[in-house]
């Protein structure tokens, strides 16, 4: 009886915010950023954003972590290759009513969209490394916890 009534509770919760999850803006990419991505929900609630500059800095925030670093030369070229191969820049709700799904905003050069689920083909190189990125921050050791 439990396991139902939490998985209707769970069910209505997602229902209701997942529709405006991929109607809402995505974290400007202020200032001197030049890309923003981020990657949030599922059932552990994951919140990851990673903003990067026009000089290659990234700022990566994790649920109980910020790091800072810079990316190299060659890292920097081949993302903004993949980010400059991307032509789906139209946003939709397509897999938001998936009750475990992971909700992808994407910003490039004054563009931006949000997806639920899977990503488009054409991000797919750019969400792989920028996940990667990220993972690689987190798990650094030198990370600023956030407090």
């Amino acid at each position: 009886m439990r396991k139902m009534l939490f998985a209707a509770v769970l069910a209505m919760a997602t229902a209701g915010s997942t529709t405006a999850w991929a109607e809402a803006p995505a974290p400007s990419a202020t200032g001197s950023a030049r890309i923003a991505f981020q990657k949030s929900g599922g059932f552990a609630g994951i919140d990851q954003t990673i903003t990067i500059t026009r000089d290659g800095a990234a700022r990566v925030r994790g649920a109980a972590r910020i790091a800072e670093f810079r990316l190299t030369d060659g890292e920097f070229r081949s993302l903004r290759r993949e980010l400059d191969a991307v032509s789906t820049w139209r946003s939709s709700p397509a897999g938001c009513d998936i009750a475990d799904h992971f909700t992808y905003t994407l910003s490039h050069r004054g563009r931006q969209a949000t997806r639920c689920h899977e990503v488009p083909a054409d991000w797919r190189p750019a969400v792989v490394r920028l996940e990667g990125l990220i993972d690689r921050a987190l798990a650094d050791r030198a990370v600023v916890p956030r407090g």
